[in-house]
């Protein structure tokens, strides 16, 4: 802990002062909600027709939380005059506005909404609020007021406080629970219409509570014990029917919910097992020492790739049945997604003897580990070039971890040369392309990686040039060394030699109070040691929780339910 404290102190003194930027604003709901005026941050009534059309297309095939035919007149009426709409609808007109402006590009935003980018989603982040807050929401529940508040908590991803967005999660969780969401509505003989509602509502809390949860390094979910809802069916908006008593017949073949089903089999997978055991597996595949370990070992790597491979068999025949590339990109994107997945686990349990780069590149836990950091970014590379003319590379960018980024840094640092940093320096220059957000030095956290990147490039420069070996200078580089504030590289470039241990730190954000109900929440668990790196990822128990879970590409901390669970 005083080493925490201590380097902590010391990127006060590098980087300057906790200056609260606008995305840490972590008084996620009713901050100033009582100086708002919906009419002052209303789109016009084209705005509203060309946000309810981006939603349609980006996001309504990827969350599926509404049901477009009843909702459609809604935003006509909307477009007509706002202000008569009820309030739980104009909450989720807004959270429709502010999701569907975070798909956009700024051209397109500026083309659309004549305003900047980050100016429309704090336009629409108040709207959000204020309508909410008019709601009362705490006290007042209805499904309308409930997919507004998952589809903030989904815009919410990569912007704001993790552990805050989780704690608000867990509101989410509670407001549902309290609405019987955690019960199959045909065990409470609803309409059908209401039940498959509130399944893809219920299945969207699961996925942003197993999200949540991972990133903010817990191991437990707040589900109740006893829930029971189904998955939804494989049906389309257009076979359900408010008020309709006649049972809905599932589709056999393609449907708008091609993508959702297939999710939510993954989520499925990280709720019934326990990841925080295949963390261990993974690292134990590592390093062994004795031979009974070595055995425990390749039992327990046995166990999970058999639950890999049976989950990969549900993909699959979930893909014959429900995807057919022809029916559109959202199918296009639903196949992609079980290769993503399984390619990856597959590699992380690769034994880190059984590597072709084993005696010639690693060596040891941390070489593994850079390789598999590595690997992580890869795969969000080749995954934003596959999304990227699908519409949908909004979704899986708001996975990026910049944790991750940053572990990754200082690993380079650390290993100038070789095929692994060529490779990792590639990635580099790809991440900033697609994370335009990286370049506002106005966030802390994006500084403090400039300094790293700065720092990691000089090493491999000096090294390349000792070498004899030509090099090409990285396109990120000149730019961050243009943006990097100077003072901030100056400090670093001064700093401990390669020898001695210089302490990082993930920014500690020092956000504003939240509202009452949330308390005070500051980012205080991510620091990290550029000699690092020394103790990550050796399987003694050593290593932040935290940092597991986003190494470990999303698929980490996260607690099994009890085994009586029916589905």
């Amino acid at each position: 802990m005083r080493q925490i404290i201590e380097a902590e102190e010391e990127e006060q003194s590098v980087l300057g002062s906790d200056a609260v930027t606008p995305d840490d604003n972590v008084d996620l709901l009713l901050n100033d909600i009582a100086a708002i005026d919906l009419e002052d941050v209303t789109p016009s009534p084209v705005q509203i027709f060309r946000l309810w059309q981006v939603f349609l297309e980006r996001v309504n095939p990827i969350t599926k939380l509404i049901h477009v035919p009843s909702l459609q007149p809604l935003v006509v009426e909307a477009a007509a005059n706002h202000s008569n709409v009820a309030n739980n609808a104009q909450a989720l007109l807004f959270s429709i506005y502010l999701v569907a402006t975070l798909t956009m590009t700024e051209s397109e935003a500026r083309q659309m909404l004549d305003t900047s980018k980050e100016e429309a989603l704090k336009k629409f982040t108040a709207g959000v609020k204020a309508a909410l807050t008019k709601v009362n929401f705490l006290k007042n529940h209805d499904l309308m007021t409930l997919q507004a508040l998952i589809l903030y908590l989904i815009s919410l991803q990569g912007r704001y406080n993790r552990h805050a967005a989780w704690v608000l999660s867990g509101i989410l969780i509670r407001i549902a629970q309290k609405m019987g969401l955690h019960r199959d509505g045909e065990l409470l003989n609803l309409t059908p219409y209401e039940t498959e509602m509130r399944r893809r509502l219920w299945w969207q809390i699961i996925m942003l509570d197993t999200k949540y949860a991972m990133v903010s390094g817990f191991c437990d979910t707040l589900l109740p014990w006893n829930w029971d809802t189904q998955t939804p069916q494989n049906v389309n908006d257009a076979d359900l029917f408010p008020g309709s008593t006649e049972p809905v017949q599932p589709r056999e073949g393609p449907t708008e919910m091609a993508f959702c089903l297939l999710l939510y089999e993954v989520g499925r997978f990280i709720v019934e097992n326990r990841i925080p055991d295949f963390e261990a597996v993974v690292l134990g595949a590592m390093e062994n020492d004795s031979q009974d370990s070595q055995l425990a070992t390749q039992t327990s790597l046995a166990k999970y790739r058999t639950l890999v491979d049976n989950l990969d068999a549900k993909l699959i025949a979930l893909e014959k049945r429900y995807c057919d590339p022809l029916a559109g990109n959202i199918h296009i994107v639903a196949t992609k997604i079980r290769s993503m997945i399984i390619d990856k686990m597959r590699t992380m349990m690769i034994p880190m003897r059984e590597l072709p780069e084993w005696g010639t590149e690693i060596f040891n836990v941390q070489d593994n580990m850079f390789r598999i950091s590595l690997m992580h970014h890869e795969h969000n590379v080749e995954l934003y070039d596959f999304m990227e003319n699908t519409g949908f590379v909004w979704f899986f960018k708001l996975h990026f971890q910049i944790d991750v980024f940053i572990v990754m840094a200082g690993q380079l640092y650390k290993r100038p040369t070789g095929r692994l940093a060529d490779r990792a320096w590639k990635v580099v220059d790809r991440i900033y392309q697609y994370h335009e957000e990286l370049w506002d030095m106005s966030k802390k956290e994006n500084t403090q990686l400039g300094v790293y990147m700065l720092k990691a490039w000089r090493a491999r420069e000096r090294a390349l040039v000792q070498m004899g070996l030509p090099y090409e200078t990285p396109i990120a580089i000149p730019r961050l060394q243009d943006t990097v504030p100077q003072s901030s590289s100056e400090a670093s470039s001064c700093g401990p030699s390669p020898a001695q241990t210089l302490k990082m730190e993930i920014p500690q954000r020092q956000d504003q109070p939240m509202d009452q109900f949330l308390g005070n929440f500051l980012d205080t668990t991510n620091f990290y040691d550029l000699d690092m790196w020394a103790d990550l990822g050796v399987p003694n128990g050593n290593m932040n929780q935290q940092s597991t879970a986003n190494m470990f590409g999303q698929f980490g901390n996260f607690g099994v339910p009890p085994t009586n669970r029916g589905w």
